[in-house]
């Protein structure tokens, strides 16, 4: 059978071991043959190897979070403007053209292409291809969520020299769905938190039929059918009762630098600091929005980090401070001393208040007293030598580099001396979500108990027993997202389904229902039959 294919460059891969997939340039060629001789690893990376830079800050985390009451960027002094692009996302005034959202459509439909091409080369009745055809479905998954619309090609003679169809709304959702029922006897099985496998089909099935209520009516208020719970129901108990994932109370162990495999994680994004490049730079980046790893951590060698983000007054109010353990963990002292070099990792989770943290002296170097113990004392902020003092009110202007509490929910990877590398998966679907996905599917279908059941399965995880609530409503699913799913790329998603997105929040006011959905990029209106553009815009 005749293969059609785009003149693209040839990304081959050397050096794949196992579940590795890791991507080094090798040539660059035109042809059908290279991809007929390629690995089936060498065909997959690219699709694999998409979603890091789909990830990245200033693409999915940006519309993600920054648009919701979770997070902010302000500008702070000189800094971080960007030509109004936080700001912007913020106030829910962007248009067709603004840079997160156009390079996020972008990059999506890179890995739409990529996971494309691969299932085109890829033998039938392959695990390999089956797996293809799971990316593909949740890079789909991605921008219906985002952007209501979707190019498609097919799964089958796909043709790259004609125009892609344009799948929107629950036809779009529809066919992912076939898709992946199709693919599910031929993915893998078992648990491997970097391999799409019939666990992550289960589980992105399941986020879907959550979701099918908005995707049915974008711009209107949701009807969440007892089928739909039902399916989610079923999907996710497949999930949690077959025993293979477990979660842990050591909440922070799920965003440490040795994450892979973790025994909660089902699917994630697999970064890497071995090879240049592919690290990724979303964890770094939201991890060292606070005094990153130049001043907490890192001795002689001139790294900094973002002094950036920061979480809202509103979003903290919503917090168990003193109890909840995701909310903060203490790895060293906050306090005037000395401690041994070994303790010095960075505190985890918000950084409220004065930070403490290790002292240089003019050369770089850690201050030590005569046992060789680091001083640490009160910090300053990178720019304007203020104390760094967190203080979670914040505007979209911020008074100073100090203002507004910041999350460092991700470890720092000290491997690598670039601060956007890091070894850190980013954990994309997980046991704790199935929890809270079913919670909520038995919340909408009238099962008050078993949704309680399932939200203290998580706090229990976290805190112990006594960390358990005695009531929940809808009200308190919202809320334990919030508690559990912070920096996670979550937010925007769960506000415009239980239909808090209009609400204003700090510098936020807009409540216009088109900003649910993105705006299709200009230029890919020109040059794409049947796309059209999302109302409001």
């Amino acid at each position: 059978m005749k293969k059609y294919y785009w003149t693209l460059v040839i990304i081959i891969l050397l050096g794949i071991q196992a579940c590795d997939i890791e991507e080094e340039i090798f040539d660059e060629a035109l042809g059908e043959d290279l991809f007929e001789t390629a690995s089936a690893e060498n065909l997959m990376a690219p699709a694999y190897n998409s979603l890091r830079q789909v990830y990245g800050h200033r693409v999915y985390f940006a519309l993600q979070e920054y648009t919701s009451d979770e997070a902010i960027l302000p500008t702070r002094q000189n800094d971080w403007f960007d030509g109004g692009t936080f700001q912007e996302l913020h106030r829910h005034d962007w248009t067709p053209i603004h840079a997160y959202t156009v390079d996020t459509w972008n990059k999506l439909n890179t890995g739409i292409a990529n996971a494309s091409q691969a299932i085109a080369f890829l033998a039938d009745g392959t695990s390999e291809k089956a797996e293809m055809i799971g990316l593909l479905s949740y890079y789909m998954y991605l921008t219906l969520d985002l952007f209501h619309q979707v190019p498609y090609r097919g799964v089958a003679d796909i043709n790259f020299n004609v125009p892609s169809q344009v799948l929107s709304g629950l036809e779009a959702m529809e066919v992912i769905l076939e898709n992946l029922e199709m693919a599910m006897p031929d993915l893998p099985t078992g648990r491997n938190s970097v391999r799409f496998t019939q666990d992550a089909a289960n589980a992105l099935m399941a986020r879907m039929y959550l979701n099918r209520a908005v995707y049915a009516d974008r711009y209107g208020t949701p009807n969440f059918r007892a089928e739909d719970m039902q399916r989610v129901i079923d999907l996710t108990s497949d999930i949690i009762q077959q025993g293979g994932y477990s979660m842990d109370n050591d909440y922070f162990s799920l965003f440490e630098v040795d994450n892979e495999n973790h025994p909660e994680i089902i699917f994630a994004i697999k970064n890497e600091v071995t090879s240049p490049g592919i690290g990724g730079q979303s964890v770094t980046r939201n991890t060292t929005n606070g005094l990153s790893r130049g001043y907490f951590l890192v001795e002689s060698r001139g790294i900094r980090g973002s002094d950036a983000g920061c979480t809202l007054p509103g979003f903290l109010s919503t917090w168990d401070m003193d109890n909840d353990p995701r909310f903060f963990k203490e790895n060293y002292p906050r306090e005037t001393g000395f401690i041994p070099l070994e303790q010095y990792r960075i505190n985890r989770g918000f950084l409220m208040g004065q930070q403490f943290a290790a002292q240089f002296d003019d050369d770089g170097n850690f201050i030590r007293n005569d046992q060789g113990l680091i001083a640490i004392d009160t910090i300053r902020s990178t720019r304007d030598n203020t104390l760094a003092n967190h203080s979670p009110e914040v505007n979209l202007i911020a008074i100073n580099q100090s203002t507004g509490v910041r999350v460092a929910k991700w470890d720092i990877d000290l491997e690598n001396e670039n601060r956007n590398d890091t070894g850190v998966d980013i954990p994309i679907f997980r046991l704790a979500e199935m929890y809270l996905v079913r919670a909520e599917a038995y919340l909408r279908s009238g099962n008050t108990a078993a949704g309680l059941a399932d939200i203290n399965a998580v706090r229990e995880a976290r805190g112990g027993a006594d960390f358990t609530l005695s009531s929940a409503d809808l009200d308190d699913v919202l809320l334990e997202r919030g508690f559990e799913f912070y920096w996670e790329y979550h937010r925007r998603t769960d506000q415009v389904r239980f239909g808090t997105w209009e609400e204003s929040w700090t510098d936020k006011t807009g409540a216009d229902v088109n900003r649910r959905v993105f705006p299709i990029p200009p230029a890919s209106l020109q040059v794409t039959p049947g796309l059209e553009q999302n109302p409001g815009y």
